[in-house]
């Protein structure tokens, strides 16, 4: 609540006072405090109740209230009053006397009851000029100024959306940004996110603290490890919010970080109180009644230690929390509480407490698992200082917060980041991490260790014929299996699909070869009822030696690869020990190199996409446009998909690319609406993915484009290949509202029969048939026949590679839909297209006008 002293010169007017206590000496003393100043227009009453019969009766410019009347405390009288059903006004001026208080802990309470001003009854020589100073004063109210550091718009405006109400929000998108809005604006609390461009959160809390080391910060961040957290928090942030997170849990967050200076200023003015008056004995037991009142009305544990641990003092939210009776705890040590586990944890924690109190240095926040009444395991957080009375400097006062949900929250993303949710085995991030370590091991200790990558061979079927649950269900027996053959220190991970990952520790080349054997084994034996049929696996296996000869954890993979894809080649069920002189390596070497080159491309937004006009005959104008990958190089050549999409079909790496086209693709149609239409190439392997269908759903929910403005193309072999398939994802397709084309007629199978099975929209005829159309009479008659098939079905045919005004001529006279190729235009960035566009817009209202 902020005072605006628009005209402090304003003389005297006529003040309507209300004056309710039930203290009659303390009622007397401030009647006559008034009066001697010279407000006589006042009306003293002893009782809420006649208060609240004063301010529906008469007009009252300004409320004077105890703190205890006793049948309406003065806390809740100002909430009535600011809830506006009373006939007074709103934004009555409030003034709270009060015979004992804590500043703090009565400043916190006032700003959140909405009373203007606080004052003891021992000063109640300053009342005439507070009553002046706020009658003649603007209210003005005020909410905390909160900064949120944070690059995603989607993330910044969640948050703005559900602190709205509780904060006045200021947003920064990237880390300098929102260094520098601090700095110039030093607000009460900054949400910051951990990951940002320019600056990263990490820097700019180090950078805030080293200015302001009171100023709160809450991290947030949807990627990080126990050792960051605990890093960032001993770094200065007073909490830490890992995402996603709930609108709840961030209010709570920010509820706490926004009163965490209250709450620590208040229990060092406690303190402070507490030393002064110890040599005023009943003064002081009044006012520990009064704060022991607050302080169980608080829902942080307030508690006090002495020297050896044991338990002085706890406020009420001790047996909320724990479940135990206060009276039943004082005495005890506080270790008597803790969970077995951590007890010896905590030893570790008094030592550095002590320490600290000896060097007369600030404590440690600790974090401790206690057990509760019913023997539940609950993780608190303990802000800890040493006692400021006199008498015991060796006690500790402490702030118990109850973060379990925080904890359970860090934990159960911990366990995600390194399981597979199918199998409970380690996931590839905690494989990739594991081989890192034991190259890097292998390399400084001259030790040995193995790596073993296993596929089950042709489960493939299984799924396609079964279906995925059945797949699944296999997939989790064989990692049961798998998991009871393992050494204890060896690591079995789950790569994605049916591929398999052993690290194993120390151990003989013949032992690891021993090994792979036993596993293969293992998989042999391994059979399964599925629809009264009785189902076996066999397995292929790549092994490699973690023998020192690289530090490059990636290498080792690769190697496995390779043993993997020799395994395979030569028969399948096979061991396979990498040699470099196996004669299939290259081949693969390459393509797992270029898999690697398209990622980082991907990673490095590198990846961009052409669009060649496709023309509309009959409407004679460009009807759509087909959207084509290019790669551009680290020098700034581009590169053309021949050079990089077989590779990526060699290596199983295909559904990488046809997931960032897609999304690509989408996005530029909703950066672009003057764009209305184009078409996505997808690969002979997208219709393997089972993400495929979501993926474009999703990329459709977050830009809002309509599915109608995209056709989906497929070749004539890959839509054939599992033609069941092919129909069930084209029907999903056009559930969505996307139209589908089939590429490449004619190349394949050479038949109609199946065009009327392909629920297709558009089918493209292969451009061999249409390059040499102008020399060759066959050809002629093919495309004329499949043109009238085509068009017989209720489908658009388009032609590929129109090269020249003569092959255009002869695709019209034979009544051909669409048209493509160099003659009508060639695959330019969207920039060029866009700037196509425009002149030919020029050009029509040119023509118009004239």
């Amino acid at each position: 609540m902020l005072i605006d002293n628009t005209n402090p010169n304003q003389p005297d007017s006529p003040i309507n006072l209300l004056v309710v206590n039930n203290d009659p000496t303390a009622l007397a003393a401030i009647t006559a405090s008034l009066l001697a100043a010279g407000l006589n227009n006042l009306t003293s009453v002893d009782s809420a109740q006649k208060a609240l019969r004063t301010l529906r009766q008469q007009p009252v410019d300004l409320l004077i209230a105890d703190v205890d009347t006793a049948d309406l405390d003065g806390w809740r009288l100002s909430r009535l009053v600011r809830s506006g059903i009373l006939k007074c006004r709103a934004d009555l001026p409030i003034i709270i006397i009060a015979s004992t208080w804590c500043e703090r802990i009565a400043e916190v309470t006032a700003r959140e009851y909405g009373i203007n001003q606080l004052l003891p009854l021992e000063h109640l020589e300053q009342l005439p000029k507070v009553v002046r100073h706020l009658a003649h004063s603007q209210i003005i109210n005020s909410k905390p100024r909160l900064l949120i550091v944070e690059d995603e718009p989607d993330t910044a405006d969640l948050i703005s959306r559900v602190l709205a109400p509780s904060f006045n929000i200021e947003v920064a998108s990237e880390g300098d940004a929102g260094l520098k809005a601090w700095v110039q604006g030093r607000h009460d609390l900054v949400l910051l996110d951990v990951m940002l461009p320019k600056l990263s959160g990490r820097d700019i809390l180090i950078e805030i603290q080293s200015i302001d080391p009171n100023q709160p910060v809450v991290i947030m961040t949807a990627h990080t490890t126990t050792d960051q957290a605990e890093e960032l928090m001993l770094l200065g942030a007073v909490d830490f919010l890992p995402k996603p997170f709930r609108a709840e849990q961030l209010r709570k967050v920010c509820d706490i970080a926004i009163h965490r200076d209250d709450f620590l200023v208040s229990t060092q003015q406690f303190a402070t109180q507490v030393k002064s008056l110890q040599e005023r004995e009943l003064a002081f037991r009044q006012l520990y009644e009064s704060h022991h009142q607050l302080l169980d009305d608080l829902q942080s544990v307030v508690m006090e230690l002495d020297s050896d641990f044991a338990i002085c003092y706890l406020n009420r939210a001790w047996e909320t929390m724990m479940g135990f009776p206060i009276s039943d705890c004082i005495g005890k040590s506080l270790e008597h509480f803790l969970a077995d586990e951590d007890i010896a944890q905590f030893s570790l924690f008094k030592n550095k407490i002590r320490k600290a109190l000896q060097q007369n240095k600030p404590c440690p926040e600790i974090e401790i698992c206690l057990s509760n009444s019913r023997n539940q395991k609950l993780w608190a957080q303990l802000k800890i200082s040493r006692s400021s009375n006199a008498k015991q400097q060796s006690n500790l006062t402490i702030c118990l917060d109850n973060i379990t949900e925080r904890r359970e929250s860090q934990e159960q993303l911990k366990y995600l980041a390194m399981h597979d949710s199918l199998t409970g085995l380690y996931n590839r991030h905690f494989f990739e991490t594991t081989l890192a370590q034991l190259t890097a091991d292998s390399v400084r200790n001259n030790r040995q260790h193995a790596l073993v990558y296993l596929d089950l061979d042709h489960f493939k079927v299984i799924n396609d014929t079964f279906g995925h649950q059945k797949g699944d269900e296999v997939l989790r027996e064989m990692s049961h299996l798998l998991s009871k053959r393992i050494r204890g220190a060896d690591i079995l991970c789950r790569l994605g699909g049916d591929e398999f990952a052993i690290l194993l520790r120390d151990i003989k080349g013949t032992e690891a070869h021993d090994f792979a054997r036993s596993i293969q084994q293992i998989i042999g034996e391994f059979s399964f009822q599925l629809q009264e049929q009785r189902i076996n696996l066999g397995s292929s296996i790549g092994l490699t030696l973690i023998d020192g000869s690289t530090n490059n954890a990636e290498e080792h993979l690769m190697r496995a690869d390779i043993a993997l894809y020799v395994a395979k080649g030569r028969g399948r069920n096979l061991i396979h020990l990498y040699d470099p002189l196996d004669s299939e390596s290259d081949e693969l070497r390459h393509s797992i190199n270029m898999s690697q080159k398209v990622r980082k491309a991907i990673t490095d937004d590198r990846m961009v996409l052409y669009f060649q006009p496709i023309f509309d005959i009959k409407n004679n104008r460009i009807s759509y446009y087909e959207a084509l990958v290019r790669m551009i190089e680290t020098d700034g050549r581009i590169t053309g998909p021949d050079n990089f999409i077989p590779a990526l079909e060699a290596a199983g790496e295909m559904h990488l690319l046809d997931r960032w086209i897609i999304k690509l693709a989408i996005k530029t149609l909703n950066e672009h609406p003057e764009l209305t239409h184009i078409a996505i190439n997808l690969s002979a392997q997208a219709f393997k993915d089972d993400n495929l269908v979501p993926t474009i759903l999703e990329n459709l929910r977050e830009t809002g484009v309509n599915p109608k403005r995209i056709t989906f193309e497929l070749t004539e072999s890959a839509s054939l290949f599992n033609l069941q398939i092919t129909q069930r994802v084209i029907a999903e397709l056009h559930k969505l509202g996307c139209s589908f084309s089939v590429d490449d007629f004619g190349s394949g199978f050479s038949s109609f029969a199946y065009l009327k099975d392909l629920p297709a929209d558009y089918i493209k005829l292969d451009g061999s048939f249409i390059q040499n159309l102008h020399r060759d009479a066959i050809d002629q008659t093919l495309v004329r026949s499949m043109i009238q098939v085509i068009q017989a079905l209720g489908k658009k045919a388009v032609a590929e590679y129109v090269e020249n005004e003569a092959i255009l001529d002869i695709l019209k006279s034979m009544g051909i839909d669409f048209v493509q190729g160099y003659h009508i235009g060639h695959p330019l960035p969207i920039a060029k297209i866009l700037e196509a566009q425009a002149k030919i817009n020029l050009a029509s209202n040119v023509l118009t006008h004239h």
